[in-house]
C-alpha cells in the first residue's frame, strides 16, 4: 500500500480523530504539519484542482472569520493567495494517496479513498 500523507496541525480535533482511525485501522502514513512545513503554491493548486477552491477552504475555522474574509469580496485567485498565506484555513484532514486528495472528515469515505 502506498503511503498515506495527513496534512494539517497537531491540535486540530479533525486530524486527531483521522489519526485515530488510521491506528484503529492500522493504516500507515506520514503526518505534515503545515504550521511547521507549509505547502507549496504548486501542491496546493493540485488540491483545489481536484477538490474545489470551495471545498479546500474552511469558512468555519478561525482563521478565516478572524480574518473577516467573508466580509470581502474575494474571487477566486485572491482567496486561493490568503489560503496560500494562511494555511490553518485548509480544510481538514486533507488526505494524500498516490497523488490524489481528500478533504473532510468521514471514516467511511475516508478508508474508501484510501482503499481504491
Amino acid at each position: 500500500m502506498a503511503v498515506v500523507k495527513l496534512y494539517g496541525v497537531p491540535s486540530c480535533q479533525q486530524i486527531r480523530k483521522t489519526k485515530a482511525l488510521f491506528e484503529e485501522k492500522n493504516i500507515p502514513y506520514d503526518f505534515i504539519n503545515v504550521k511547521k512545513h507549509p505547502a507549496s503554491e504548486e501542491f496546493l493548486r493540485e488540491v483545489v484542482k481536484q477538490v474545489g477552491l470551495e471545498k479546500a477552504v474552511n469558512t468555519k475555522g478561525t482563521t478565516y472569520r478572524k480574518l473577516g474574509l467573508k466580509q470581502m469580496d474575494l474571487n477566486d485567485e485572491q482567496l486561493f493567495q490568503w489560503l496560500l498565506k494562511e494555511q490553518s484555513m485548509i480544510k481538514r484532514p486533507l488526505i494524500e494517496k498516490d497523488g490524489r486528495f481528500w478533504i473532510g472528515f468521514d471514516p467511511e469515505g475516508i478508508l474508501n479513498f484510501i482503499n481504491r
